[in-house]
């Protein structure tokens, strides 16, 4: 597998003429909302929308307001075997733009056409598969939950984030969300949050000898402002206190207490 070529709009498009190509294409658009008209069937589009465009098959594209894309052509495609009748995938980005930041990485790689270029293209375009075969797998009634995840993770280092700022946007109510998190995950929110925290505060302690924080720092920098109740959750977590942690992470003997890896 190797990517042809990646390429994006340079100007707001309202039509793109129809044509075909002989390889896979692969568009996500970037702004606007339209119709892809692909072989004799229509798709719609919107900022996020990931569309899989088979070889040899005539396509265009409509939209009032005027839309951008960025796209990528591969000799290959190993999602072929999931398009619909018409040989298309349609998917969508994710709210952290995942699929976007990989293609804007490997639009910029392409063009630069420094040491190994084609390389570190191809390798992006295989961790774009992966990701889309990801989303393809995933279960429907599972992606309120991934995206409650993907939340935690991007926010838990915010002292001032709230569990429940995401929670009351919901689009289920706040306990149910609750249990079906707990079910998938074995965990409360609140108690992957916590472990969010403390497993990074953790990674810093073991990079101490470098950084030299302090345990006020460290707790600020996991999403702590409180000191102290930082020091009692990473107690209870972990079986020692932030000191002790800290001794043990240089290697001084601590025969007690339980890590969180």
């Amino acid at each position: 597998m190797s990517v042809l070529i990646v390429g994006k709009s340079k100007t707001v498009i309202n039509r793109l003429k129809g044509h075909e190509h002989t390889a896979w294409e692969i568009v996500l658009n970037l702004q606007g909302h339209g119709i892809s008209e692909i072989g004799d069937q229509s798709y719609a589009f919107e900022p996020g929308t990931i569309i899989c465009q088979p070889p040899d098959v005539f396509h265009k594209k409509v939209s009032e307001d005027g839309f951008t894309d960025i796209y990528i052509q591969p000799t290959h495609f190993l999602l072929s075997k999931a398009a619909d009748e018409n040989g298309v995938i349609v998917l969508r980005d994710d709210t952290e733009k995942s699929f976007e930041t990989l293609m804007f990485l490997a639009f910029q790689t392409f063009h630069k056409q420094e040491a190994n270029y084609q390389l570190l293209v191809d390798s992006l375009f295989d961790a774009m598969n992966h990701l889309l075969v990801s989303w393809i797998q995933s279960d429907p009634a599972e992606k309120d939950i991934e995206r409650l995840k993907n939340k935690l993770i991007h926010s838990f280092a915010d002292p001032e984030f709230t569990l429940e700022d995401i929670l009351s946007g919901a689009e289920y109510c706040s306990d149910h969300l609750r249990r079906r998190f707990k079910k998938s995950t074995g965990m409360t929110p609140v108690e992957y949050l916590t472990d969010l925290r403390i497993s990074f505060a953790q990674k810093l302690m073991k990079q101490n000898n470098i950084f030299h924080y302090t345990v006020a720092e460290i707790g600020m920098m996991s999403g702590y402002y409180d000191s102290r109740y930082f020091s009692r959750i990473f107690k209870k977590k972990t079986g020692l206190s932030p000191l002790e942690y800290l001794k043990h992470a240089a290697g001084e003997d601590i025969s007690r207490g339980t890590f969180i890896q």
